[in-house]
């Protein structure tokens, strides 16, 4: 009868246990809030703009071939001028010295030739008479030879004494615009140094400094649009003339002049304008912000988020880097949603939160 009283306590017993059991809950996995966007898809237009100068395509340098003192300039900055137009003038007292003393050598030469020339007509008369013997007659005509090398000599002597001369005058060797003046009167300047600057509107340039990842699609592109800055809008076209085959030491940019079709008489030198380069070739791409790509493996890879919020890494083909974006040519397709932040805290399958995307 004891047996019989007891049995229920036990099962009651047992029955509050095995619920006291049931009722114990696992430790549930924290879920990663990530933040994400759907890929809409790329193209292939995309177009760069940068900022150029306005420059003309033949600008010259111009220099004294001699030294001197600047007495007179007669440009300024700016100044149109006409091929043969005095620029500038040096002090031409010492070069007219020189084209006197050579103007003087001259006769005296011609005088010397005229007596030798007589005195060798006379020694072949001589000689025909036989009076005298034929090596003096070949020393007379000697004589002339030397005479007429001296009388050469004194020519050409004036002649660049002349030259030295007209070199104290600096003219235009072209119509153009004067951009740089680079002496004032009254400075000594040395021979080849660098004076006044004379740039040819008639055929304009944009010229501007692109990246080394863009010289490819420059080499590729058959024609520019070239916009102003200020003013009524307005566009002409271009075409790529010249990449530098170098780049700069400091800006590590490389130049780029570009050709302006028909420029416009608005357009002047020195003038701000943007040149739009349309991307050419290449299939269409994907941009995503560069904090999208995870290195595995020391290759670009994305994490793509499933229909149940898991996650799965998927290798990519980068097309090129920007400042803060990435370009993807191939592993994404329309439509996946892809993480855009905190990609080095995830793990394959792992389940994430969606944060809300962030308004345009």
């Amino acid at each position: 009868m004891r047996f019989n009283n007891s049995r229920p306590l036990l099962l009651m017993a047992l029955t509050a246990t095995l619920s006291a059991c049931g009722g114990k809950k696992e430790a549930e996995v924290p879920v990663r809030p990530v933040r994400s966007e759907v890929v809409t898809g790329g193209s292939s237009a995309e177009s760069a703009t940068y900022t150029a100068e306005i420059r003309s395509r033949y600008e010259t340098d111009l220099s004294f071939q001699v030294a001197g003192k600047l007495v007179s300039r007669a440009v300024d900055v700016g100044a149109t001028v006409k091929k043969g137009q005095v620029l500038a003038q040096l002090d031409q007292t010492d070069q007219q010295l020189g084209v006197d003393g050579a103007r003087g050598a001259v006769p005296a030469a011609q005088s010397d030739l005229d007596r030798s020339r007589s005195e060798e007509a006379r020694f072949r008369d001589l000689l025909e008479r036989g009076l005298t013997t034929r090596a003096q007659y070949q020393a007379q005509q000697t004589a002339v030879r030397s005479a007429e090398a001296k009388l050469s000599q004194a020519t050409a002597e004036l002649r660049l004494a002349q030259q030295r001369l007209g070199y104290t005058t600096l003219r235009a060797d072209q119509d153009g615009v004067v951009t740089r003046v680079l002496v004032e009167q009254g400075a000594v300047v040395a021979a080849g140094q660098r004076a006044i600057s004379i740039a040819r509107p008639s055929e304009l340039e944009a010229v501007f400094d692109v990246p080394d990842g863009r010289i490819g699609e420059l080499r590729a592109a058959s024609a520019v649009v070239i916009n102003p800055l200020q003013g009524e809008p307005a566009a002409w076209a271009g075409r790529v003339r010249e990449i530098s085959p170098s780049a700069d030491p400091v800006t590590r940019t490389y130049q780029v002049r570009t050709t302006i079709v028909n420029p416009p008489p608005t357009l002047r030198l020195g003038m701000t304008v943007s040149v739009t380069l349309p991307r050419v070739g290449g299939a269409p791409h994907v941009a995503l912000p560069s904090t999208a790509i995870f290195q595995k493996d020391g290759k670009p890879a994305v994490w793509i988020v499933k229909a149940d919020n898991t996650i799965e890494l998927h290798a990519v083909s980068v097309e090129r880097y920007d400042t803060d974006r990435v370009y993807i040519s191939d592993g994404i397709r329309t439509g996946e949603r892809v993480v855009t932040a905190g990609v080095h805290r995830l793990a394959p399958g792992e389940k994430v939160k969606l944060l809300a995307e962030k308004s345009p």
